[in-house]
């Protein structure tokens, strides 16, 4: 079918309503099994919606009538989605490939809600002649998700925005105790009495802690939950690593070192 058709804008901006009903479902569910709000992360959300935009165009392009043309948009938004999964897996870390394959899975999962939604309103836009009847009616689909959107910033504070706000307040401590003693502290003990030692871990607000001082006056915080999930913020950028295994850490700290390295050779 041709793309100057009028009908295919109204499909394509039905595809993105698809697309946001997808990421709404995703989110949704992610933040109850994880407590980790996606909501307001457009990282995870404009992913989504592109790749149904891009499925709704190839499947228009390459559709010679309208039959049956809400499937193959599900056909080709997964394929999108397969793609980009590929591409993430052949140039990403080996230890998360198997996360990218798995979102995969869920994403054709959570995305057959969004491919009924398509089916009825497509149906209904068919039955009429009128172009404002037909963008109105997706306007009004999209509209209870736009507010599922923005509800969903409030939606309650996820897991990061809990761990940052305790860290958060050990990273003043430890600034606060080097601007009084010219140092950063050897170990956590040292700021007082917060600060319960367990092997040398520390525990700060039923969080658990792992302080690494560095010679050059920076230190790296870990907040660990295990060997699999670890949350990581190195003072000399300011910067997060988000939910990254023991061996991902590791990786981190040492191309920081290479880095330095490099930095006082020149």
């Amino acid at each position: 079918m041709k793309l100057t058709d009028k009908r295919f804008w109204i499909f394509e901006a039905l595809s993105l309503v698809c697309g946001e009903l997808t990421f709404c479902i995703a989110a949704g569910a992610w933040f109850a099994l994880s407590q980790v709000n996606w909501f307001s992360e457009w990282i995870f959300q404009l992913p989504v919606v592109l790749c149904w935009g891009l499925g709704a165009f190839f499947s228009w392009l390459t559709s010679k009538s309208a039959n049956n043309i809400t499937f193959r948009t599900y056909i080709w938004t997964n394929c999108v989605y397969l793609a980009l999964t590929i591409y993430n897996v052949s140039n990403g870390d080996a230890s998360i490939n198997g996360w990218y394959i798995l979102f995969c899975i869920g994403y054709a999962i959570v995305s057959l809600p969004a491919l009924v939604l398509m089916t009825i309103i497509y149906a209904k836009i068919n039955q009429t002649t009128n172009s404002t009847k037909s963008i109105g009616l997706v306007l009004l689909t999209a509209l209870p998700l736009v507010a599922i959107n923005f509800m969903g910033r409030n939606l309650g504070i996820g897991k990061e925005d809990r761990i940052k706000d305790v860290a958060n307040e050990v990273i003043v401590m430890v600034d606060n105790f080097k601007d009084k003693n010219g140092r950063i502290p050897i170990g956590l003990h040292e700021i007082g009495t917060p600060f319960e030692e367990i092997n040398e871990t520390y525990k700060y607000k039923d969080y658990i802690f792992y302080y690494e001082p560095q010679k050059d006056g920076f230190y790296w915080l870990t907040i660990t939950f295990g060997p699999d999930e670890n949350y990581c913020y190195n003072s000399k950028n300011k910067s997060w690593i988000w939910d990254c295994d023991s061996a991902q850490v590791e990786i981190y700290k040492q191309y920081d070192i290479e880095i330095d390295f490099v930095d006082e050779a020149d």
